[in-house]
């Protein structure tokens, strides 16, 4: 993992405008001191997404998903940490300091392989409108592909025969070696050789938009009819989706996910003005894939042919749903006639059929796994005892209890059979409030607590030594004061300190504190006030030592007479 010097990571932030960078994925309407606007992570109707220029932070009251620029990259784009960084730094223009390479050279690597992939991709494209690319230019246009397409895409033709690599990058040895470990060439026992020859090219671009490898179909017989990149570090099948860069906005925008089998498939939903669809790399999806579908949107509508092998890919790819299916997600599953692709399909109905077929033809996913555990079990009671054996060992597969419990109900419904296994713990029955509940104005208290301090990091400084010794309840809460006093000592007198640092580098270090985003629409306490707030937490820290002993007597003496002083000091008022 790359390690960003904090002092960097701060001046990225402060030259971001988090308002600029969310806006370009919501309409924000400015309201008070915030702006306002549909929540991105999940469907609303009334804006409950929240991002705020002074504290360069995001929060929706509705999902609760928040944080800053960083982690609106990572979350709603599927950035890692390192690819944010590095991509709001070449934003703003700054230079990645040599100091967060993750080993020497590696940077430099990394960008040398996806600069021969780039020139790979306009070499491609540059074949296509030669004379030699008049064939593949014949197959795009008999497939209803314009010349939009071609370009916005980066469609090309590897030409066949040898040698087309070499022409483009020349015989030198390094250069060949580069190019193997891009995987466009591989090397035989003649030495190196074209991977890609006599197809028509589909680059395949990351989340960034940078191309990371390439599809290649032949325009005849032959096998096989589609060749992928091989495995490199530069391009990973598994978590890669083809069309995700391309069309990820306008999925958001339109709240409508397609997926599909083939790049055709989805360079046909394009091509007829249904912009929303995506495919894995000609295999089978997988989970990583999935969990980045359902992270694009909630309600994806999985579409395959209705024949043998659609319904089989299909369950397949339920059954790789099911550690990452929650209760907030709504996938169908959408069967088109046999014979039938998206491509066909759209061809012959129009874009508006197909939309309808997607609206009222999709299946539920609960209702799709229903009927495929029938199909596979047969029909009589050792049917059901079958469709129960395999629901059991299905349902152990979920990941969310509450979830699971819904679809164990229904699968008995089904089978007339009490399942065994996969059902998760029942939720507890409602009680009257207990300690958990009576400690929730004590939590409340503390996180307008460590709000006032992360938000005005100048008030560390006057923390009196009881301050300093000041212990939260909740666990989170504590190791996020804990490491505010260490940062805000630490950058004592510096910038870093300033416009939200303190809370930015937080949550940096915590991305999975999602209490941050919380603490950032904190209403601000005046400082008559936090001086009370701060003898009040003082008091319970005081209150807590005492009761956990373990103290000696001349501690539990100052403790007992500091806790009077503070009580006296708030009657004062």
């Amino acid at each position: 993992m790359a390690h960003f010097p904090p002092s960097f990571l701060d001046e990225v932030l402060a030259r971001t405008d988090i308002v600029e960078l969310i806006g370009r994925h919501v309409q924000l309407k400015k309201s008070g001191s915030n702006y306002m606007g549909l929540c991105p992570f999940h469907h609303e109707k009334t804006p409950s997404f929240s991002v705020s220029a002074d504290k360069q932070l995001y929060y929706c009251f509705g999902c609760g998903k928040g944080g800053g620029a960083f982690q609106f990259l990572m979350e709603h784009d599927g950035y890692s940490f390192p690819e944010a960084v590095e991509y709001l730094a070449g934003k703003v223009g700054l230079e990645i300091p040599r100091e967060a390479a993750e080993k020497p050279g590696e940077e430099a690597r990394r960008r040398q392989g996806l600069a021969l992939l780039d020139r790979a991709a306009r070499a491609f494209e540059q074949a296509l409108g030669a004379p030699e690319g008049q064939p593949a230019r014949d197959y795009f246009r008999q497939r209803g592909l314009d010349a939009r397409i071609i370009r916005d895409w980066r469609l090309g033709f590897a030409p066949p025969g040898y040698g087309f690599m070499q022409r483009v990058f020349g015989g030198d040895g390094r250069t060949l070696a580069q190019l193997e470990a891009v995987g466009l060439m591989f090397r035989g026992e003649r030495g190196y050789a074209d991977r890609f020859r006599g197809r028509v090219m589909f680059p395949i671009r990351d989340r960034r938009g940078q191309v990371v490898g390439f599809g290649g179909r032949l325009m005849g017989p032959g096998e096989p009819k589609y060749l992928n990149s091989p495995e490199t570090p530069w391009f990973h099948k598994a978590s890669l989706l083809y069309g995700l860069f391309e069309h990820r906005d306008e999925i958001r925008k339109r709240k409508q996910l397609l997926v599909v089998e083939g790049y055709m498939d989805v360079l046909a939903c394009n091509a007829h003005g249904l912009p929303v669809a995506v495919a894995p790399l000609g295999t089978a999806i997988g989970e990583r894939q999935i969990r980045e579908i359902l992270r694009l949107h909630p309600e994806p509508v999985f579409c395959f042919d209705g024949d043998r092998a659609g319904r089989q890919a299909a369950w397949r790819a339920l059954e790789r749903m099911l550690p990452v299916l929650a209760a907030e997600h709504g996938p169908r599953f959408l069967y088109l006639p046999e014979g039938e692709d998206p491509d066909s399909l759209l061809a012959r109905e129009g874009a508006e059929a197909f939309a309808r077929r997607m609206e009222e033809q999709a299946r539920p996913v609960l209702e799709t796994w229903l009927a495929g555990l029938a199909n596979l079990a047969g029909r009589g009671p050792e049917g059901r005892a079958r469709m129960a054996k395999k629901a059991d060992t299905m349902l152990a597969a979920m990941g969310d209890d509450y979830l699971r419990q819904v679809w164990r109900q229904e699968a008995e419904r089904a089978t007339g059979v009490r399942l065994r296994a996969g059902g998760g713990a029942a939720p507890a029955p409602a009680t009257a409030p207990g300690p958990v509940a009576a400690a929730a104005p004590g939590r409340a208290m503390e996180e307008q607590f460590l709000a006032a301090l992360v938000f005005r990091p100048e008030r560390f400084a006057r923390l009196p030594e009881g301050g300093r010794e000041i212990l939260l309840d909740d666990p989170m809460l504590h190791r996020l004061y804990t490491r505010a006093l260490e940062l805000a000592g630490s950058w004592a007198g510096s910038r870093a300190a300033a416009d939200a640092g303190l809370a930015a580098a937080l949550e940096v270090e915590f991305p999975q504190a999602d209490v941050l985003p919380r603490l950032a629409n904190e209403q601000d306490v005046s400082d008559e006030d936090f001086a009370d707030l701060l003898l009040a937490m003082e008091a319970r820290s005081i209150e807590r030592r005492l009761r956990q002993g373990g103290l000696s007597l001349p501690e539990q003496m100052r403790l007992k007479r500091r806790h009077q002083e503070i009580q006296q000091q708030r009657r004062r008022g």
